[in-house]
Parts: structure tokens; C-alpha cells; sequence
């Protein structure tokens, strides 16, 4: 059955932030293409077959489960990075699926080594340095090198090695950045002192990517500003791009009350004068916040109008009395793509009190994606 509320992907908007982010990179620098979290809430698989039509084949993702998902779709001759550790009982599952694995101390290199072995399958790594986040990775020289010689290299490939920055897009204060980026190289180059060799040095994010040229090394990692959005708005106008996803649904129900009637869960609303109420079969099971309640915006036959009532599970009210022939059946947009209509995402979570990461990747699967070029 059709569900006439939809998240609408425009791949030919996705080819056009992967070219942008490509013009700011020497031909010596890889992308891998974070698709994490279903891709932001895009849709991973989908987002990852178009990404190979163009060009891309090495992909990060955060959890085993999400890289066999991949696996499981077709993607199987891709690099697929796993951020986050391994638990010592899917390890098996994530070697013979191939999956890159990060390591960061000696026990997790010692159980890979064991099952690598066991199973005669060699084994791709990534070892992550943490230089700032106190998140994961090592966190000095010492740590480093335990770590890499609990290795087996009979079996196991240390294909690279990685940190990640906290405020890439803090232009007013690019020297923490710079101290991170520091500290990453003084490792990395006592490494190859001792005879160490990554094929990928990586550290840049989507924002430091536009932001650190010098810091691009052999790989850069593009996650939101591939889906058209930059981390903070400040950054805005940097690199073309644009939103590749626009979330649509239509008008289910039209009704006109009279003043002061209560509107939604909790009467948090009444009207004020007899008011045009539209109702939506879209909320926040789909991934409408609920802080959106009384003010959240969408837009009608090209109009602004807002949220009235509280959002429910599966449906939210708008007022619509401004709207002059508005019907059942009309689309309704909220955010994305502002060339065909579409709000801005940052003006939804400034309401909302939402960041775009949390937002984007709350909309629930059970809202369908249509893709198109």
C-alpha cells in the first residue's frame, strides 16, 4: 500500500555534493562515505548503490550490523569501516563478512588475531587515536604500539589509521582543531619511524574537509555535508551543497471550528477566532519532534503555516485558515530541498531544540523513501 507521506531523495543532488566535495580533493586523497545510522535516515542501501554508480567504493559505518546489511544487499566487493568496537562474539561474523574493524587496545588486536586464524581469514584494521574527544582510540605512543604488536600479521592487515576531530566547525577557534591534529601526526609519524605503514591517514570529517585542506592526508571521511547540510550554519555558502532529501506528505482532513476550541492531546491550544485545521497522518513515530507542538513549521500551495495542538503519534494539525484554496489532498512539505519548496532544516531544529544530526536520523523507517534523479 502507497503511504502518501514520503521522504522524497534526490540522487541527482547527491552526485552534485560528492562532485563538490571531489573538486577540494588532490586525486592522491580517497573519500570513504559515511552511511551510518541508515544513512543519516537517507536510506543506507539505496544511498550506498548510488554512491558505487558513482565512484565510491569504500563506506564507514557505525555498528557490525550495519556493515552486513551492506553486505547483505549486494555490496560486496566495498571497504566497509566499523567505527565502533566489535564485541569478541560477532568478531567471527565480522571477519567473514569483511569488515574493516577499528582497534584500539591489545585486547581486542589478541581476539582478532585468535579468530582470524581459527577461521584462515585475513583480516582488515583501522587503528583509531584519540586525540581529543575521549571517545575511543589510544591515546599515546606507548598505547599505540601494544596495540599493533598484539597483532598477528600473518593474518591481519593494519590498513590504516584515524582520529576523529571535535569542532571541525568552530571558525572562530581553529586551534584545538590544529592541536588534534598534532597530536594525531606526532603518532602517526613515530609509528613510521618504527617501521609502521597505513596505506590511509585520515582525520577530516565533512566540515574539516571543507575547512583543513592541509589536513586531507591519503582519506577524508564526507557524512551530513554529502546529504547537503553543513554542521553549523556559519559554514554556510563555503561548498555547494544542497539537501538531497525532502520530506512530503498531503493533507488528510479539513475542518473548521469555532473559537476557543481545543486542539490535540492536553488542550494546549485553543483557537482564537473560528480557524481552517488541516490534519497530517504524519508524527512523531515518524520523526516529527513533539517539542514542535504549537509552532512548528510547514509549507502549503507555497505558504508558511504552523503547528496547532500538540503532535501526536501519527498525526499533527495545521492552520490553514490563510490559505486560500486549500483542499484535501494538497502537498505538504517540511523540510529539504528549498528549491522545490522545502523549509530549512536548521529553522525546524532551532524550533524544535534538535540538532539536524538527531532529526535526520530519527525519521523511522516506516516512513517510505522514493528516490529519484
Amino acid at each position: 500500500m502507497k503511504r502518501e507521506t514520503y521522504a522524497e531523495i534526490n540522487l541527482s543532488n547527491l552526485a552534485h555534493n560528492i562532485h563538490s566535495f571531489k573538486q577540494l580533493l588532490s586525486s592522491d586523497t580517497a573519500i570513504t562515505s559515511v552511511i551510518k545510522a541508515n544513512g543519516y535516515g537517507h536510506g543506507a542501501v539505496m544511498i550506498a548503490k548510488e554512491l558505487t554508480e558513482l565512484g565510491i567504493n569504500r563506506f564507514a559505518v557505525a555498528l557490525g550490523q550495519e556493515g552486513i546489511e551492506l553486505r547483505e544487499a549486494g555490496l560486496t566487493d566495498s571497504s566497509i569501516l566499523i567505527f565502533t568496537p566489535i564485541d569478541e562474539a560477532n568478531v567471527a561474523e565480522a571477519i567473514r563478512n569483511q569488515l574493516t574493524m577499528t582497534i584500539f587496545t591489545p585486547t581486542q588486536a589478541t581476539i582478532i588475531s585468535q579468530q582470524a586464524r581459527e577461521l584462515q581469514l585475513p583480516v582488515t584494521v583501522h587503528l583509531k587515536v584519540d586525540t581529543g574527544m575521549a571517545r575511543l582510540g589510544v591515546r599515546s605512543l606507548e598505547e599505540a604500539v601494544a596495540t599493533l604488536e598484539a597483532l598477528d600479521t600473518e593474518w591481519i592487515t593494519v590498513e590504516g589509521i584515524y582520529t576523529h576531530f571535535a569542532n571541525g566547525d568552530d571558525l572562530d577557534h581553529p586551534e584545538y582543531t590544529h592541536q588534534q591534529f598534532n597530536a594525531f601526526r606526532d603518532i602517526f609519524e613515530a609509528l613510521e619511524e618504527q617501521g609502521y605503514r597505513f596505506t590511509f591517514k585520515h582525520c577530516c570529517n565533512s566540515s574539516a574537509t571543507i575547512r583543513f585542506p592541509d589536513y586531507h592526508l591519503d582519506m577524508v571521511r564526507i557524512g551530513l555535508g554529502m546529504y547537503g547540510y553543513n554542521t553549523d550554519s556559519s559554514m554556510d555558502g563555503m561548498l555547494d551543497i544542497r539537501p538531497i532529501m525532502t520530506i512530503k506528505s498531503h493533507i488528510a482532513h479539513i475542518k473548521t471550528v469555532s473559537a476557543d476550541t481545543p486542539v490535540s492531546y492536553g488542550w494546549s491550544h485553543y483557537t482564537k477566532e473560528p480557524t481552517k485545521i488541516a490534519t497530517l497522518a504524519l508524527g512523531y513515530a515518524d520523526g516529527v519532534p513533539r517539542s514542535l507542538s504549537n509552532g512548528g513549521q510547514f509549507k502549503v500551495r507555497g505558504q508558511i503555516v504552523s503547528i496547532i495542538g500538540r503532535v501526536c503519534m501519527d498525526q499533527l494539525m495545521l492552520d490553514v485558515s490563510d490559505v486560500e484554496e486549500v483542499a484535501v489532498g494538497d502537498t505538504v512539505l517540511w523540510f529539504g530541498d528549498e528549491t522545490i519548496g522545502g523549509l530549512n532544516l536548521e529553522d525546524t531544529c532551532n524550533m524544535s531544540n534538535h540538532y539536524h544530526y538527531e532529526v535526520l536520523c530519527n525519521l523511522n523507517q516506516r516512513l517510505p523513501r522514493i528516490y529519484h534523479n
